[in-house]
């Protein structure tokens, strides 16, 4: 037992620390639980007074009710979301989306009539009627990053703010920049699923990609997050439009396409400018 000033500390499975829930095996399930509760209870809110905004207004709302619950701490319990289209917190942020954004007349539509006077052999729900609107063009007609690019999204920018601005310092003490590169590898540490491992592995991948050359860690954080978002979504409307695939949760550099007139020592070291483009 640990007693503090004559008191036995209660032993409990979980406890709230600074608006996020750890738990005994620090595996972030308690707080997983208690945010899908949370996100779900606003999905329902919002529901129910979507009809009273105007349409313009819908991704304000979502960013403003939903988004800020879901990115609040995502950069330290985000290493346990799963990494594919089946995570609990990812199925309910596609519910938010139906609600808001998803085609509400064909919905209604399918529940508009009974099965007695549909169409003959018709009568019976076949499997596209049980069938959700998919959301991938969705995220992607509004430029709208899921939990697990939300997470990255906020990973390498805290990463960087700690790299340009060195403060806190007792967590910049930790980053190892190799001293054999001019491009701001980061060292990684023993393989652990912590914020400074996993981040640190997401900057090595990008780095390239976000800093500009001349400037290095001077390079404008509103920039970086211009650059990242947009490598972000790109990763994100990979492959198939509709389904997502693993590759929509990846967080990779976009590959250069060089011109034609460039000789092969040039090629190395070519840099294809990215388009930054995520109103």
């Amino acid at each position: 037992a640990i007693f503090v000033n004559g008191e036995k500390v209660k032993k409990v499975t979980s406890t709230k620390f600074l608006g996020v829930f750890l738990d005994e095996k620090l595996d972030w399930s308690a707080h997983l639980t208690h945010l899908t509760k949370k996100l779900r209870s606003v999905s329902g809110a919002i529901c129910r007074i979507r009809k009273s905004i105007p349409v313009e207004y819908y991704k304000t709302i979502y960013t403003a009710l939903f988004e800020s619950h879901l990115s609040f701490g995502i950069s330290v319990w985000g290493v346990a979301l799963k990494q594919n289209d089946s995570d609990k917190i990812l199925i309910t942020q596609k519910h938010a989306i139906r609600v808001l954004f998803g085609d509400l007349d064909a919905y209604l539509d399918k529940l508009s009539t009974c099965a007695r006077v549909r169409e003959y052999g018709k009568q019976k729900l076949g499997s596209k009627f049980y069938t959700k609107e998919h959301t991938k063009p969705i995220f992607n007609r509004l430029k709208l990053l899921t939990v697990q690019n939300i997470h990255k999204y906020h990973s390498v920018s805290e990463l960087f703010k700690i790299m340009k601005f060195r403060v806190p310092y007792s967590l910049y003490d930790k980053i190892n920049i190799s001293v054999r590169d001019t491009s701001n590898l980061i060292i990684l540490p023993k393989p652990t699923l912590n914020f400074f491992y996993e981040s640190s592995k997401m900057w090595n991948s990008v780095h390239k990609n976000l800093l500009v050359p001349e400037k290095g860690l001077l390079t404008s954080i509103s920039l970086i997050k211009q650059k990242l978002k947009a490598i972000l979504l790109q990763s994100q409307s990979l492959n198939d439009p509709n389904i997502w695939t693993p590759d929509n949760f990846q967080l990779k550099p976009p590959k250069p396409t060089y011109p034609s007139n460039m000789n092969v020592a040039d090629a190395t070291s070519y840099t294809e400018p990215l388009i930054v483009n995520v109103t």
